[in-house]
């Protein structure tokens, strides 16, 4: 129990607090409420209207609020007088809601109060994306046994079969875009940007040694386009229909490190394909960002033939898209299928997996080849409206030597 004299020792800190020091009304109605409580007095709104308000007998609450409207301004003074200066008060002075009689309570005592529901704010977020994530996770397990009962493919598929009959783990890599922090004279603030000329860590690199000045840095929100989210679903098909359980990993997060640890599936932007870029070492493309160009170069000869494609648009489209199994470096299977625009990405990968749609691909193969080789490289050209497809052409297609 509190006694009278530590009472009164927090009623006076109170008073002479910067809230509480100019206000003599709620000084003095603050003051009358502590001593009622200690004298064990029964209160009401009708006497505190003549004790502290000046009104007569005839006072009626119905008809008018000054009680109600001041015990509200003060229990919001001594809210922001526990925020600011009497944080570390050992004792609370309290007004319960819709009583007069007021309390002191020990700090430990958690209540509810505005400034303990800004310091629960952190709390709040967490547990809210706790729950968005838990809830996306049940989702995405629903969707996966879903996929498991649709498109089934024969675990010799000549396209697949690497990854259906892997026994390295596989791992899908969605690409990301890079998006890096700096600060902005003209807003006088932080924003966090995307720049199509910085497309990886080295370019990013690239850019603070022209700015040392600056606090440029990247950000720790991943961005996935439209064509690295889109042509998933397919995918997982082909993976699911061999029983295969595939790690996901964003683009920035791959190093060269690991290229030899799994048997990879880039899905994506090839302006976020730079992670691959040694690999690619075997293939006979080269790419540009701005402007749109890709460059075969014939193997065992000088002779080179290049593509383009125009800037995305609301209307009708076309797009590239780069279509690489290659052999990894050691003696894994890294397979990209990467396109400028979110058209042409998703629907090669649909393509790719149903074995009706890639006959005419199967047949050139088979008049090239006699077969359908381990490793290759295609280049498609997409069309469509928006980010619908309706055609796919076959630009280039060739086998890739698997031997060194």
């Amino acid at each position: 129990m509190i006694n009278k004299s530590t009472k009164q020792a927090c009623l006076e800190k109170i008073l002479s607090s910067q809230e509480f020091s100019g206000s003599k009304i709620y000084q003095i109605y603050l003051t009358y409420l502590v001593n009622a409580a200690d004298e064990g007095r029964s209160i009401k709104e009708t006497t505190i209207a003549i004790d502290v308000f000046g009104k007569d007998a005839g006072f009626n609450p119905a008809e008018d609020t000054i009680v109600r409207s001041h015990t509200y301004t003060l229990r919001k003074k001594l809210e922001s007088y526990y925020y600011n200066e009497g944080k570390n008060d050992r004792y609370r002075l309290i007004i319960p809601k819709g009583h007069y009689q007021v309390q002191f309570s020990p700090k430990s005592d958690k209540r509810i109060t505005l400034a303990n529901v800004r310091r629960l704010y952190p709390w709040l977020i967490v547990l809210i994306c706790l729950l968005v994530i838990m809830f996306l996770w049940i989702r995405n397990r629903h969707v996966q046994n879903q996929l498991q009962t649709y498109r089934q493919i024969d675990m010799n598929d000549p396209i697949w079969k690497e990854f259906i009959q892997s026994d390295l783990p596989v791992m899908v890599v969605p690409g990301d875009h890079i998006f890096y922090t700096d600060y902005f004279e003209q807003y006088g603030r932080e924003l966090t940007v995307r720049d199509y000329t910085i497309n990886s860590l080295e370019e990013l690199d690239s850019l603070r040694s022209v700015y040392p000045r600056n606090n440029i840095r990247r950000s720790d929100e991943p961005y996935f386009p439209y064509h690295s989210i889109w042509s998933i679903p397919p995918i997982l098909n082909v993976l699911y229909s061999g029983n295969q359980k595939p790690i996901f990993r964003k683009s920035l997060d791959i190093s060269p490190q690991i290229l030899d640890v799994y048997n990879f599936i880039f899905l994506g932007s090839i302006k976020t394909l730079y992670t691959f870029k040694h690999t690619m070492a075997n293939s006979h493309f080269n790419f540009g960002i701005a402007p749109h160009v890709v460059t075969y170069t014939y193997p065992d000869s000088n002779k080179k033939v290049s593509f383009s494609t125009n800037l995305h648009s609301q209307g009708p489209n076309e797009d590239l898209v780069l279509v690489l199994k290659l052999p990894g470096p050691a003696g894994n299977t890294i397979f990209i299928i990467a396109s400028y625009h979110s058209l042409g990405a998703p629907e090669i990968a649909d393509y790719l997996t149903s074995k009706s749609k890639r006959s005419e691909l199967e047949n050139l193969f088979y008049s090239k080849y006699g077969e359908i080789p381990v490793h290759f490289e295609i280049l498609f050209r997409v069309t469509g409206i928006d980010k619908t497809a309706y055609n796919s052409d076959i630009l280039i297609c060739n086998k890739i030597s698997s031997g060194p």
